[in-house]
């Protein structure tokens, strides 16, 4: 009997757990979405518009508001590669979830669609990347992990298995600002590879996570980012692959680092030959030289060039990354800079891969950047290249033609400039067609050895620096230095004071002073002036209205309404210059003195008259006293005169400037410039002025 009762009550029981159990069972199925299928739940906001709400590092932002956005699963934990955190996408960008628990990817795997209920949860920041979280961290802009008891609330499983195709994109395109559209989205490489450094290593290190560098065949010094792996993923200790190809994953930034976490290793498709080890065909330089026509540009992927190196790495003339590389003689140059210090030597042959690398200019120099060290190799050694001989006017007019080949320069009648009259710096080299900068890096064998006044030969690359034109001696070997110094062609300065009456310029223009015209702001002028009609050689009248150099007899002892006889008979002359609408006349018209140096001279003065000579003109015309240095200044500065406004018109007469040029013109060891110059336009109307100079004189101490 008892035991009848006990096994009804048992079976008592039974029912009542089952009936629990299956209680239970409806209500966990009633109140749980399903996995898969379309839950109950739109969204009402983009993530990009909730990440808008975040505007400042260092800061948090509370959900306060009904807020849901929906987005796919990029990233899960399977493979230990992330932990406790993924990260979903919609079509306007990505967010981290940060959610506590283990094998989230059981719930929240690769591809499953999910929904987000913020209200109740926190926007914070870690190195710029926006992520949500359950609560704030002590100090910062952090947030912490969402609970598990919590996550039912605000996460709402959606479908599996959703649609989900990485971006192509390239490094220049990802940014590291707090809202950058790329930042937690899946996306692709292409034509990428480990760096060579990171050949043989494993993804990630025994005991720390691994920082892999990946970069791309094209500038892989600029188009590169890291690939971060956790010690804890599965595949922490395979090797890398060694190939290039495409690789997928989630961009992700800290601060201003980019960079980037693949799920696992199918996300990396390596399997191509890496840059630089794929077939090529030969291009000429200056087929690769055409290319660059202002901006930045590539050469084409399958390319190589070769040439002889005609830089000397040995001297410390030129960056140890860099050679200038010429095809032959005649033949066109460039400038390759290399990832890495080279070992090449002046006269070696050099095979250079220039797939896809870059094309830019570097100051004015063209140069292929950047390429890696392993994309060039040695053909042969001992090679030599015939360098160009020309002038320096033929230089500056080829400039950019020649820019990194080889010049000889011959017969060099002056050498200025430089550091204390050595090598160092821009030393100005003049030929007697023109003039050119030679530099010298500080950092070279021979930058304090002194050059020579004149040299027989000089040899060099060319090489732009901005808008200045300049050529690099390699060694010292490339100067044969001349006899001595050069004759003087500025005024003779033997004793102070130089005067000039100008009672002799019949027979030609004195030494050292020169009538330019073309005279600007910022040029010695185009040219000296043409002598029109009967030149210097004869008299001119001061009423002659060709435009051009003038022999006229001085104001002084003459009057306004002497004739042409008794300015013929006149033995005082003057410098004239008769100024007309012709080009580089007005304004333009300048007198000019060139003194070679002024070495061991100080407190320069000068003295002249500024004579108006034709009454029946109507146009007035100013002048200014200015002075520059250098072979060819490129500026000049004006200098107060007594008066202080020079003027030439329609009165007759002769007005006596006093200059002091204070010490702004001692003891300088190059060229230096004076000129009394009309670089304004003329006012009034009808004929230009005749104007005269007479009686120069220059002093100093």
């Amino acid at each position: 009997m008892k035991m009848k009762i006990i096994t009804t009550l048992v079976s008592g029981l039974m029912g009542i757990l089952a009936i629990s159990l299956l209680v239970t069972s409806c209500k966990k199925k009633y109140d749980d979405p399903p996995f898969d299928g379309a839950p109950d739940i739109v969204a009402n906001t983009t993530i990009k518009d909730l990440k808008a709400r975040l505007t400042a590092t260092g800061t948090t932002v509370a959900i306060s508001d009904n807020v849901v956005i929906e987005g796919v699963v990029t990233c899960d934990d399977r493979s230990g590669n992330f932990y406790q955190q993924i990260a979903i996408q919609d079509s306007t960008g990505g967010i981290l979830l940060r959610l506590a628990g283990n094998n989230l990817y059981n719930n929240y795997p690769v591809g499953r669609q999910v929904f987000v209920k913020c209200q109740g949860l926190y926007l914070g920041e870690y190195g710029r990347m926006i992520q949500i979280g359950g609560g704030l961290e002590a100090g910062g802009g952090g947030v912490t992990l969402l609970a598990v008891n919590l996550q039912g609330q605000h996460l709402v499983k959606g479908a599996l298995n959703q649609p989900l195709v990485p971006k192509i994109v390239s490094v220049s395109q990802l940014g590291t600002t707090l809202q950058d559209r790329y930042v937690n989205t899946l996306v692709k490489l292409q034509d990428f590879e480990f760096g060579a450094g990171e050949l043989g290593k494993n993804y990630a290190d025994d005991d720390q996570s691994g920082n892999r560098i990946i970069q791309g065949c094209a500038n892989p010094a600029t188009n590169r980012l890291t690939l971060r792996t956790s010690n804890y993923s599965n595949f922490a200790t395979i090797p890398v692959p060694q190939g290039n190809g495409e690789i997928i994953g989630v961009y992700s930034i800290f601060n201003s680092t980019k960079q980037f976490t693949i799920r696992d290793t199918t996300d990396v498709r390596f399997n191509g030959s890496r840059c630089g080890s794929g077939p090529t065909t030969l291009m000429n330089t200056a087929d690769v030289r055409a290319l660059f026509t202002g901006s930045v540009t590539n050469a084409p992927v399958g390319r190589r060039i070769t040439g002889v190196v005609i830089s000397d790495r040995s001297t410390n003339n030129l960056n140890n990354r860099n050679i200038y590389l010429q095809q032959g003689n005649n033949l066109s140059g460039i400038l390759v800079r290399f990832d890495a210090t080279h070992s090449f030597n002046l006269g070696d042959s050099v095979d250079v891969n220039v797939s896809g690398q870059e094309l830019s200019e570097f100051n004015g120099l063209l140069q292929v950047n950047n390429v890696p060290l392993g994309y060039a190799s040695l053909i042969a050694s001992g090679k030599t290249i015939t360098p160009r001989t020309a002038t320096i006017s033929e230089i500056n007019t080829n400039f950019e033609t020649w820019e990194s080949t080889l010049i000889q320069i011959v017969n060099i009648n002056s050498l200025t400039g430089g550091s204390g009259g050595n090598w160092s710096g821009n030393v100005s080299l003049n030929d007697g067609t023109g003039s050119l900068i030679a530099f010298t890096s500080s950092a070279a064998t021979f930058a304090t050895t002194p050059y020579p006044a004149t040299a027989t030969s000089l040899v060099g690359y060319l090489t732009p620096f901005n808008a200045t034109k300049e050529i690099s001696i390699r060694n010292l070997s490339d100067v044969v230095a001349g006899s001595g110094p050069p004759p003087s062609s500025g005024l003779l300065l033997v004793s102070s004071p130089y005067v000039q009456n100008f009672n002799g310029i019949a027979a030609g223009l004195p030494q050292g002073i020169y009538v330019k015209i073309g005279a600007t702001a910022s040029s010695i002028g185009t040219g000296d002036m043409p002598q029109y009609g009967s030149g210097l050689g004869t008299p001119t009248a001061w009423n002659q209205t060709s435009a051009g150099l003038k022999n006229f007899a001085s104001a002084t002892g003459l009057v306004a309404t002497s004739d042409a006889a008794a300015q013929n008979g006149s033995a005082d002359r003057a410098l004239g210059i008769r100024q007309t609408s012709s080009a580089g006349y007005d304004p333009g018209a300048a007198y000019t003195f060139l003194l070679d140096n002024t070495t061991g001279k100080t407190n320069f003065q000068m003295s002249f008259l500024l004579q108006s000579l034709d009454n029946s003109i109507g146009r007035t015309t100013s002048w200014i006293v200015e002075y520059g240095f250098g072979d060819a200044p490129a500026s000049f500065t004006a200098v107060t005169t007594n008066p202080a406004t020079l003027t030439t018109s329609n009165v007759f007469g002769s007005t006596a400037v006093a200059v002091n040029f204070g010490n702004a013109l001692d003891n300088q060891n190059q060229k230096v410039w004076i000129r009394i110059v009309t670089l304004t336009g003329t006012t009034g109307s009808g004929s230009r002025a005749s104007t005269a100079l007479d009686d120069l004189s220059v002093s100093w101490n």
